[in-house]
This record gives structure tokens, C-alpha cells and sequence, in this order.
């Protein structure tokens, strides 16, 4: 073909489509379809091929010159043939999801980039981000490389753009870059109620083969409460453990004064927050309250009086907390840990048994510490690092280190071994441990008397190491009943449970009260929970992807909030919208705390 000229054709190609080579000048070709090819000696004048949407690309061979703005959505086939060649803005592919093949020396494509653009972001507009290691996350349609220049983050203006500095983040140094994603996490925790802009420059990334990006970008997001307001129900109130100033029993939520409370994680396991007949909660501006028993001194007031109304725990840059059975611990914002309260088992990881702290001590000098949670008399952390410490009873080998022999305590961290980096939640019961990898596999550990490992054994064989239960599509644990059985969700929406079911806190009617399950099994049809709790020594709790909270089990004290004493063998609705949820881990007090969304 010596000349081709064509205007206005939508799709030129297809089955049986040409091939244009010696000299052929093509110009005026809205798409060109997925067969059809160019070499030859072709020119392609400006603004001449447009290709976009297609497919299975052309083969673009040859002594090419020209205008050439590929535009693939997915791109699968695309071939670039030796001695090609394209000048400078000629070959513009963006937007590509699948990855395109390059051929030929590429010594002549002058001029020529893949652009890289962002997908997504990590939080959007109006997610909520309020804690220190947060990351802010910026998703590409490529795997990216570190390029030059600072990711900025700043408080916006009425407007969305930039305006004062909140801090830089150099791409070379201090921005982690994982496949396709670009994270910053900021130095300190974020205000409530503020709106922030993030911007880098053309240049920050750029693609694997090292192709500068040609685009800058930002975008906007507000911060906002996962939760502002504290309820509670059920126990026995002798030591005023739901916080209310009062000795009054209640069998259906009640709101604990204030509208600022929160678990900043935004997870279930950032709930874990009632001990024996105590609790702790953290509010939006850092600080941390408790109330309940305090024999031990775990209120951290320097004292070992008790309260029935919050009082506060010095400081004001907590990030998280646990309550145990009578030792507390929590990390601030600056990585370190802290713990107070009893210490006969080493809880308080002083290194001694000493008969216990009332004011939080620092725990070694580490600054890496993320997570924390307990119950009974131990805990188990996670670090930045990805690695999972314990320290306290050791009674079963719940904490998954078999080196430890059972029924020997933990005066100071010791490592769990094994890779934790990234993992999706972990619970502790009485004496059991469950956690969820970061590949959705979950691995339990510790007593199993009632089955509540889920291995479909014989039970009584108790696990000093981790042990996985069946499945790779875990999202969510949590052991009742004293760790006496578990509930779990997966990435589905359904819930599954297993272990003891003295009350029916299996939550499946058609069980005897009596069985006892060692497997899995499945609560109901409904694919739409989201997070598992627990209300008490022998109750559950779970909550739905709309908010609607669901309990059932042991009643006795009106722990399942529905403003009567009746047992429930199946989840039953608790009126009102809510965030997260949880109890106490034995049977004395059976009290409850939950976040409500409003």
C-alpha cells in the first residue's frame, strides 16, 4: 500500500484486518483494532492512530515514525519491533492495567514514557485516620519505583488545596513502596475533625523499567471518629464496673457520659478493653480512662480504690490499651509500652514478681511497639517489625512459644516464633490464642478441652504451638467463654463458630446445650458480618456490615442487652447502630462495653 487515508473510522481492523507497510501514511484513525499491523517503512502523521480500548494491541514493526497515543485499557500483545522508531511525545501508553511486552532494542524511542496514574487512596475522602503508624496509602496502575522529590503532607484549605505543612516525607527514605503502593506514615496522630491534603510532584515514582512519572497528583480526605459515644450493660455492679456513678444493674444499653470516646483502631481487637470487673477506653485526644475494681492497682491512679465513674490515667498520647484479669497495659504514641496493676505472674514485664504497680511503668526502652492485648493473667504484643512477644501465665502454652513449658510465667517479652508482619487481628481468651496471618490463614493455640482449637480432634490435646484451623479466608476471631470456644468471620460475611456451647453461645438452636464442637460450624446463611465479640463469661456478640449488632447466650444478667434476663441459642438484633463490642472474659462481673456509631 503506498498511501492510506482515512477519517473518522471507529474501529479500523479486526479479522482479516491489513497490513500497512511499504510507505503507507495512515492519518485520521480513531482506533485501530486488534489484528491489524504497522511496519514497514509506515508514517504515521500527527494526531494519526488513536488506540484505545483495544484489547489484544497491534504489532507496531518497522521503520515507525510518528504520532502514536496507544491508551490501552489492557494491553496484552502490544510488540514494539526492533528498528522502530518513535520521537519524542510519539509513543504516550497510559492507564494500562495489564502489563505490556516491549520488544527491540528500544535505541531509538526517543522521548517515550509510560505514564504511571494513581488508583486509589488509603483513606479516600471522609475516612477516618487517628492514630500515629497509620499508613496513608496512594495506589498506582503500575509497580512503581522510588523517584525524587517529597510526598507532602499538609492541612487543607477551604478550597482542598495545600495549605500549612504538616510534614514532608522524603520518596527515597521515608516513603514505603510495596508492588503498586506508595505509603507515608505520619510522626504524630492526626486531629479529629480536620481535613488534609496530600501532594507529590511529577517525578516522586516512577514505573519498574524506571520511566520518569509525568504525573503529579493530590488528593483531600477529612478525618473523622470511628465512634464517639460509650454504652454499657449487664454485670453485677458491686464495683460500679460499667462506669455509670452508680451501683444500678441494667439489662440494656446505657450511654457512659461523653461523645469523644473511641478505640482508634477501628477493629474488633481494638476493643478488647474490659477486664475482670474493670474496663478502659480511650477517648480522641489521646487520653485514657478507667474505672471498675481496682485492688491491684490496675486503674493507674497510685492508688487502690475503686471507681464507678471514668477517672484518668496520666498522660495524653495513648494509642491503645488492654484490661486482664486485674494488670493493664497500653502503648503511646511514641512506640513505647506500659503496663500496671498485678504482677504475680510477671505481667507487669518488670523482670520480677513484685506484688504490683498502680501507675504505669515502662516496659524495656523499645519504641516498635503497634498492639497490644490480653486476658487472663498474660498478654501477647505485636511490634512494628512483625514480630509477636508474650509475657505472663503461661499455663497452656497459649502463646504458641513451645520452647516455654507449660505453667511457666513470663516476666519479659519473649518472641513467639514465626512471621506475624502484617496480620489481620489476633484474640485472647482465658487461656487460648487465636490470630489471623496476613494471608487469612488463622492459627490457634493453647487449652482445648472443650475443642475450642478446631482441629476436629479429640479434645484436651492442648497446642504449645500455633496450629491452623482449616481455610484461607479468615477476616475476624474471638474466643468466649473464658476461651472456651470461638467465633470467627471470613473474608465471605459468614460466621462460623466452635468449642463449648454450655448457653447456646454456639449460636445454632439445633445444638444440644451440651455439645461441644471441635471443627467449625456455621451460624446461620447471612454473608454480611463484620466483627466478633464477646458479652461475657459465656455470651457472644457480633456485628453486621450495617452496623446492627446481634448477641446470644448465657442472659443471667442481662449481658445480651435486650432489656431482659432470657437466654438466646441464636443472634438476636440489640437495637441501635454500632461500632464494636466487648465483655469481660470470666464469669464475674459479665459486664459490656460498646462503641455506637451516631
Amino acid at each position: 500500500m503506498s498511501e492510506v487515508r482515512v477519517n473518522n473510522i471507529v474501529d479500523f481492523g479486526g479479522k482479516g484486518a491489513p497490513t500497512f507497510d511499504n510507505g503507507a501514511v495512515i492519518s485520521g484513525v480513531s482506533s485501530l483494532g486488534n489484528q491489524a499491523k504497522i511496519g514497514g517503512n509506515v508514517t504515521i502523521t500527527s494526531g494519526g492512530i488513536n488506540v484505545s480500548g483495544v484489547t489484544t494491541a497491534a504489532t507496531l514493526s518497522g521503520n515507525l515514525t510518528g504520532d502514536v497515543n496507544a491508551g490501552f485499557l489492557t494491553a496484552t500483545s502490544t510488540v514494539i519491533g526492533s528498528g522502530v522508531t518513535i520521537n519524542a511525545g510519539g509513543l504516550n501508553i497510559t492507564g494500562v492495567v495489564t502489563a505490556t511486552s516491549f520488544t527491540g532494542d528500544g535505541s531509538t524511542m526517543t522521548g517515550v514514557a509510560m505514564s504511571i496514574s494513581p488508583l486509589a487512596y488509603n483513606p479516600d475522602v471522609n475516612d477516618g485516620i487517628v492514630t500515629t503508624g497509620t499508613g496513608i496509602g496512594i495506589t498506582f496502575d503500575h509497580r512503581i519505583l522510588a523517584g525524587s522529590g517529597n510526598v507532602t503532607l499538609s492541612i487543607a484549605t477551604n478550597a482542598g488545596a495545600a495549605g500549612t505543612t504538616v510534614e514532608n516525607f522524603g520518596v527515597g527514605s521515608s516513603v514505603t513502596i510495596a508492588g503498586r503502593k506508595a505509603s507515608i506514615s505520619p510522626s504524630n496522630a492526626l486531629t479529629y475533625g480536620e481535613t488534609y491534603h496530600i501532594s507529590y510532584p511529577s517525578g516522586a515514582f516512577t514505573n519498574t523499567s524506571g520511566d520518569v512519572s509525568y504525573v503529579g497528583t493530590a488528593y483531600t480526605f477529612g478525618t473523622k471518629s470511628l465512634a464517639v459515644q460509650l454504652w454499657a450493660w449487664g454485670g453485677d455492679q458491686d464495683m460500679g464496673e460499667l462506669g455509670l456513678n452508680n451501683r444500678t444493674k441494667y439489662s440494656s444499653p446505657i450511654q457512659i457520659p461523653g461523645t469523644t470516646w473511641s478505640s482508634f483502631r477501628g477493629d474488633a481487637d481494638g476493643l478488647m478493653d474490659v477486664g475482670r470487673e474493670n474496663s478502659q477506653f480511650n477517648k480522641t485526644d489521646g487520653t485514657l480512662w478507667a474505672w471498675g475494681l481496682n485492688n491491684s492497682g490496675q486503674l493507674g491512679q497510685n492508688s487502690r480504690t475503686y471507681y464507678s465513674s471514668p477517672v484518668q490515667i496520666p498522660g495524653t498520647t495513648w494509642t491503645g490499651k488492654v484490661s486482664g484479669r486485674g494488670q493493664s497495659a497500653a502503648i503511646k504514641t511514641d512506640g513505647t509500652l506500659w503496663a500496671w496493676g498485678r504482677n504475680d505472674y510477671g505481667q507487669c514485664v518488670q523482670n520480677n514478681t513484685s506484688p504490683g504497680y498502680s501507675s504505669p511503668v515502662q516496659v524495656g526502652s523499645d519504641t516498635n511497639w503497634d498492639y497490644v492485648n490480653g486476658k487472663n493473667m498474660g498478654c501477647l504484643a505485636t511490634k512494628t517489625d512483625g514480630t509477636l512477644w508474650f509475657w505472663g501465665q503461661n499455663e497452656f502454652g497459649q502463646y504458641g512459644n513451645p520452647s516455654i513449658a507449660h505453667g511457666v510465667s513470663r516476666s519479659s517479652p519473649t518472641q513467639v516464633p514465626g512471621d506475624y508482619s502484617n496480620h489481620k487481628g489476633f484474640s485472647i481468651g482465658g487461656n487460648n490464642t487465636g490470630v489471623i496471618k496476613s494471608d487469612s490463614t488463622l492459627w490457634v493455640m493453647g487449652q482445648n478441652n472443650n475443642g475450642q482449637l478446631g482441629q476436629n480432634g479429640p479434645v484436651n490435646t492442648h497446642r504449645s504451638s500455633p496450629t491452623q484451623i482449616p481455610g484461607t479466608t479468615w477476616k475476624a476471631v474471638t474466643f468466649i467463654n473464658s476461651g472456651a470456644c470461638a467465633l470467627a468471620v471470613k473474608t465471605d460475611g459468614t460466621l462460623w463458630a466452635w468449642g463449648d456451647n454450655t448457653n447456646g453461645n454456639l449460636g445454632v438452636p439445633s445444638l444440644a446445650e451440651t455439645a461441644k464442637r471441635s471443627s467449625p460450624i456455621q451460624v446461620g446463611s447471612d454473608t454480611t458480618w463484620d466483627k466478633v465479640g464477646a458479652t461475657g463469661r459465656s455470651a457472644a456478640a457480633a456485628i453486621k456490615t450495617d452496623g446492627t449488632l446481634w448477641t446470644w447466650g448465657q442472659n443471667n444478667k442481662g449481658q445480651l442487652g435486650l432489656n431482659d434476663k432470657v437466654l438466646r441459642s441464636s443472634p438476636t438484633q440489640v437495637p441501635g447502630t454500632w461500632h464494636g463490642i466487648s465483655g469481660t472474659y470470666s464469669g464475674f462481673s459479665d459486664s459490656v462495653m460498646a462503641l455506637r456509631s451516631i
